[in-house]
């Protein structure tokens, strides 16, 4: 149960490091400078790839789990299998954005802001109820069996970005989360 839910916690902490350099970027463009896409494309590609192919459907399993042995600890948690269509529909929707910038398709800088803070407050807002109501209800309410029904579904699989680290693509978001990092330690 602990290293499920360390896990879990683990990618959110990843994830907010994402967010946060998106939203440096969306300042930097709304105070009039370009968006950097290589970035971009880095954040994106890691929400698409990760956390909607790995890191949500441990939560539905988690949620599944959750609901079938104590379906009142679920109060004041949205039905999280939803929820995360509905983030990975935000997520298509902010990466169509960018996609059209890319290609040179004219979009107002306003529906690109908006489409990102969209995108960052769905993100912040999930991420903040799993933190405070979600993990909590599962961390009392499953029991060992529980957890060991869950740990044999799982397919092992390392994080792309922050584990793994071999895919180009994430060159340049990987180098700016760590430069933002060791700037804020100075």
């Amino acid at each position: 149960m602990a290293g499920i839910i360390e896990s879990l916690r683990n990618d959110h902490s990843r994830i907010t490091k994402l967010l946060d350099a998106l939203e440096r970027q969306m300042t930097a463009f709304e105070d009039g400078q370009t968006l950097e896409f290589d970035i971009l494309d880095g954040i994106l590609y890691y929400c698409l790839s990760y956390p909607d192919l790995h890191h949500h459907p441990l939560e539905d399993l988690i949620f599944g789990r959750l609901k079938e042995r104590n379906p009142q600890a679920l109060e004041g948690v949205p039905d999280l299998r939803k929820e995360h269509a509905v983030l990975a529909e935000k997520t298509q929707r902010f990466a169509a954005a960018i996609e059209s910038v890319e290609q040179d398709i004219p979009l107002e800088r306003s529906a690109i802001k908006d489409v990102a803070v969209e995108f960052l407050s769905a993100y912040r807002h999930h991420i903040m109820m799993e933190e405070k109501h979600f993990f909590p209800a599962a961390q009392r309410s499953l029991k060992p069996e529980d957890w060991a029904a869950i740990s044999a579904q799982l397919k092992p699989i390392e994080d792309p970005l922050f584990e793994r680290r071999e895919d180009q693509r994430f060159a340049a978001i990987y180098d700016d989360i760590i430069a933002w990092d060791q700037a804020s330690m100075a």
